[in-house]
Parts: structure tokens; C-alpha cells; sequence
């Protein structure tokens, strides 16, 4: 049986039979009202190492997808990567033999 329902069976009982057996059954129900907190004490432990353990996998998880995509771009083939162009300053001279012959004509 849990202490919290032992402890509230040992009140409804005193209350409904009157307060002699209330003040009989007073150190039981310290004694479940302390392991009640002990037993909370100890799940507010339990919760603080699972929300720390949750943490360092979130981290984890991020820094393993960081490193998959990275790895990917590494491995990649020269077909598979994306084409960049590569863009050239600006000369001031035609790039093309249209713009050329454009640029010479009105000259």
C-alpha cells in the first residue's frame, strides 16, 4: 500500500471515529508524512538526472548532424555538388565578341 494512501485511510478512519484515534495514529502519520517526502525528495533527483541526461543528448543529436552534413559535403562527388559560377570583377572591357564588336562599332 503507497503512503499517501495509507495516510489519508489513517485521517478518513480517525476523522470518522473521532479525534482520540487521531491523536493515537499522530506518529504514523509522521512517519508516512516524512517518507513522503523522502520519496519526493528522491524523484526530484530522479527528474534533475533525466532533464540533464535530455540536454546532453539534444546536444549530441545537434553536433552529430552537424558533423553527417559536413561529411556529406566531404564525400561528395563532383556531379553531386552544387554548381557555383564563379563571378568575375568587372573590367569595363566587353566579356563577349558581341559586346566587343558592339563596343568597337561605336567607337
Amino acid at each position: 500500500m503507497s503512503p499517501e494512501f495509507c495516510l489519508l485511510h489513517i485521517v478518513f478512519y480517525s476523522v470518522y471515529w473521532g479525534k482520540e484515534d487521531l491523536m493515537a495514529n499522530s506518529e504514523m502519520i509522521l512517519r508516512l508524512l516524512t517518507d513522503l517526502k523522502i520519496e519526493q525528495q528522491l524523484l526530484k533527483e530522479q527528474l534533475e538526472k533525466m532533464q540533464t541526461t535530455v540536454t546532453i543528448l539534444e546536444e549530441k543529436s545537434v553536433t552529430l548532424k552537424e558533423k553527417t552534413a559536413t561529411l556529406k559535403e566531404k564525400t561528395m562527388t563532383p556531379e553531386e555538388k552544387p554548381s557555383v559560377t564563379k563571378q568575375r570583377a568587372f573590367s569595363g572591357r566587353p566579356t563577349s565578341f558581341r559586346d566587343w564588336r558592339a563596343a568597337s562599332q561605336k567607337n
